[in-house]
């Protein structure tokens, strides 16, 4: 699919690298670390959402595994250079003590929320039912690499996946 989304173009040109290797999930931290990186996904998230009729305000939080947190700040930035508030909470790993909250950030009882799903660390089930577990309501589901576990978790849930079209 040609494109002449600037957002999306730069995005093709930061994941070619990565898309090659073995596992490019975990070299995705390369990508949203960086300044351009982070400005460009952050964008990009947001543009798939509200492509897929998923707009801030439908869903209020994005939450991510910790390991996506840079992604999950990335959404917070774009977000707010619109003009539009965003929040995100990061599941913490699982050796937290049972006593503790499940999640860092902002509080996601009560709220509708985005599943940010890139970290090969997490399960995409595990995720959505630990925030279920805290009380959200799971809208969608956003990657920013493509991931057939996850598309596949996403339709049997009946949620939204949003990914991006990275070929050419």
């Amino acid at each position: 699919m040609i494109t002449h989304d600037p957002q999306l173009l730069a995005l093709r040109t930061l994941t070619a690298p990565i898309l090659d290797t073995e596992e490019p999930l975990t070299h995705l931290n390369e990508i949203s670390l960086s300044a351009q990186g982070a400005a460009v996904c952050g964008h990009v998230l947001i543009d798939l959402l509200e492509e897929n009729d998923l707009a801030i305000g439908d869903y209020e939080v994005v939450i991510a595994p910790e390991g996506d947190g840079a992604l999950a700040a990335a959404m917070i930035h774009a977000a707010g250079g619109r003009g539009l508030d965003l929040d995100a909470a990061l599941l913490r790993p699982a050796q937290a003590t049972a006593s503790d909250t499940p999640f860092n950030g902002a509080p996601i009882h009560g709220r509708p929320a985005v599943l940010l799903a890139n970290s090969s660390l997490v399960d995409t089930a595990v995720l959505h039912e630990a925030v279920k577990g805290a009380g959200a309501t799971v809208v969608g589901v956003v990657s920013l690499l493509p991931d057939p576990s996850t598309r596949d978790f996403a339709s049997e849930a009946g949620l939204t996946y949003c990914v991006p079209s990275l070929a050419d």
